[in-house]
């Protein structure tokens, strides 16, 4: 499955999964992808989030627009980056952009030469095989039909679980109909799959057809 990273949110809140990204992005120097879900002209989000990947060892950045600012003479140094993030945001949106962009390919291409993919909400939403839980969180305000994700993992992600518990009678009857398995994920808590191993870090749940386990 490659290197990947899924977080609901930026803030971590263990010191061990801290410490796992970092193994992750060894050796350094590293030059972290930036993707945003949709162009932010003030870089708002970006320079909010920039603290927070020095921390965990990333000692340089591309921010790489997909959306209005998007140059096709960007992506050579996109794919010469170390690894990617992918923020959150609106996940349809995010997803349309990836596409019509034709980058889903290539972030696929990358993780499979062994780049980690560090995903946050949205972000990692799009590593599954469909953004169908999206639903849950944002509205598909771009009309997007074509709900395949990148297919990397084998489960769905249902982030910032902590704020949305309420919905957990709504989620159970949403996995009646979906093959894959669908892990909530506190903000502060993440999942790391690295090759065939895949660790928990935080409260992370596991509902399977109908049922919380």
């Amino acid at each position: 499955m490659g290197k990947l990273v899924l977080l609901s949110d930026l803030k971590i809140n263990h010191p061990a999964l801290t410490t796992k990204i970092k193994e992750l992005i060894s050796p350094k120097p590293f030059k972290l992808a930036y993707i945003p879900s949709r162009t932010d002209k003030e870089r708002w989000y970006f320079e909010k989030a920039k603290p927070e990947f020095t921390a965990i060892g990333v000692t340089d950045f591309f921010y790489f627009d997909i959306d209005e600012e998007f140059e096709s003479s960007q992506l050579e140094e996109f794919n010469s980056c170390d690894g990617i993030f992918l923020s959150g945001g609106n996940t349809y949106q995010f997803l349309k952009n990836l596409k019509e962009r034709n980058i889903v390919s290539l972030i696929k291409e990358m993780v499979q030469e062994g780049k980690p993919l560090i995903g946050v909400s949205a972000g990692s939403i799009i590593m599954s095989k469909s953004i169908k839980i999206a639903g849950f969180h944002d509205q598909n305000e771009v009309q997007l039909t074509d709900l395949n994700g990148l297919e990397l993992v084998d489960f769905e992600f249902m982030p910032h679980w902590n704020r949305e518990k309420d919905q957990l009678d709504a989620l159970l009857e949403y996995s009646l109909l979906q093959e894959e398995c669908i892990f909530t994920c506190h903000d502060g808590d993440g999942i790391v799959i690295d090759g065939e191993k895949i660790e928990f870090y935080g409260g992370i749940k596991e509902i399977r057809k109908g049922e919380l386990l």
